[in-house]
């Protein structure tokens, strides 16, 4: 997890998730995320020795499960497969759950010796829990149960209802966990979350080559219509108390504003980098970018900031890149409003280069500052 393409999903973040007096909860957070198959370009080493006979990889890095006699005996891969209602030659997808799967599977072979079946079912649950930004996450929770109930009645152990209830909210825990700094009023760490992101999911950025500014601009594209995909209920989980209603009603208002603050953080970035696209002409010009850590907001008390409050961290910065290098989508922040930045922005085509069109229609104030920008970070 100290592979140098991890921005995210590294040790710390494992650390983190993995914080817990509950030993099995700690083990669910070490490897809920030992697999990053298509950051990494594969598996983790030494980890294909617990997949030998039940994974198979193509040609083109797809991961397929295997329905060999000796696969559909293993009792490890059977529970995993059935915590997460896979099929026995189920082809993994990157948005179902794909590296979640991979890592629950080495998980459990890795710790069969040392646990029985009902905790193995529980770690593979509790794994699954970290597949993010379902919608509709209130049906986890009966297939959850669904799912030890049966692996119970297929391994004839008995899980008392109080237990199943308990593995649940673990999960539940865990999931929560995954993805606090949605809840988190820091919203500058919300913000660096999503920019290890960002650069952790394009292979251009992690690459810590140059990039084309076309490339980067479709990098920010992307991850700024996720993020207006999302919404609070599909981020935080809540079952049987775990959490207490109170703290689940209070992250889902703190999440629902600070995916405000980024998709205006994120639209301000990029029509920035669009127009420098468009200052460019050619869409052929490339700089090297740099991920700097984000410090905390300087006024502790701005508990709900603004995009501008964000954004004046890095405003005299003489390039635009990052959060502490924003000094035009700053000016953009302070001289359009959000539905001016929003219009612009939506009629960007994620697919094709920015001309000189776009610059043509901002203040000669912005173009000059836009010009100028684009001479320093493509020369």
């Amino acid at each position: 997890m100290t592979l140098p393409n991890r921005h995210y999903h590294d040790l710390a973040h494992a650390l983190m998730v993995a914080e817990s007096n509950d030993p099995v909860e700690g083990v669910i957070g070490l490897f809920h995320d030992v697999v990053q198959a298509d950051v990494d370009g594969g598996l983790p080493p030494h980890c294909e020795q617990y997949l030998a006979g039940l994974v198979s990889r193509g040609t083109r890095g797809e991961f397929t499960l295997i329905d060999s006699e000796d696969a559909l005996r293993d009792p490890v891969f059977d529970i995993v497969k059935r915590c997460f209602g896979f099929s026995d030659t189920q082809t993994l997808s990157p948005f179902g759950g794909k590296n979640e799967f991979l890592s629950a599977l080495i998980a459990c072979k890795a710790m069969s010796d040392l646990l029985d079946v009902e905790h193995l079912a529980a770690m593979a649950l509790g794994i699954e829990a970290t597949v993010p930004f379902r919608k509709d996450p209130h049906l986890i929770v009966d297939s959850y149960l669904a799912a030890l109930r049966d692996i119970g009645s297929r391994y004839q152990i008995r899980i008392d209802e109080p237990d199943m209830r308990s593995h649940v909210r673990r999960a539940i825990r865990i999931a929560n966990r995954d993805v606090r700094s949605f809840g988190e009023y820091d919203v500058v760490t919300f913000l660096q979350d999503t920019w290890n992101l960002v650069f952790e999911s394009s292979s251009e950025l992690r690459s810590h080559q140059s990039i084309s500014v076309m490339h980067y601009r479709q990098a920010l594209q992307k991850m700024a219509r996720f993020l207006a995909s999302l919404s609070a209920a599909m981020i935080f989980k809540e079952y049987d108390g775990e959490p207490v209603l109170s703290d689940h009603r209070h992250r889902l208002s703190v999440a629902a504003h600070n995916l405000e603050i980024v998709a205006d953080v994120m639209n301000a970035k990029l029509l920035a980098i669009a127009l420098i696209e468009s200052a460019d002409g050619t869409g052929l010009c490339t700089f090297v970018p740099a991920l700097l850590k984000e410090r905390s907001m300087a006024d502790a008390s701005a508990r709900f900031p603004t995009a501008q409050d964000v954004l004046v961290t890095g405003s005299m910065a003489g390039i635009e890149f990052g959060i502490r290098q924003s000094p035009l989508s700053y000016q953009l922040s302070r001289d359009l409003s959000r539905d001016d930045i929003s219009a612009h922005v939506n009629k960007i085509d994620i697919a094709s280069k920015v001309g000189d069109h776009l610059i043509k229609q901002f203040p000669a104030k912005i173009q000059s500052q836009t010009c100028e920008l684009a001479r320093v970070m493509l020369s």
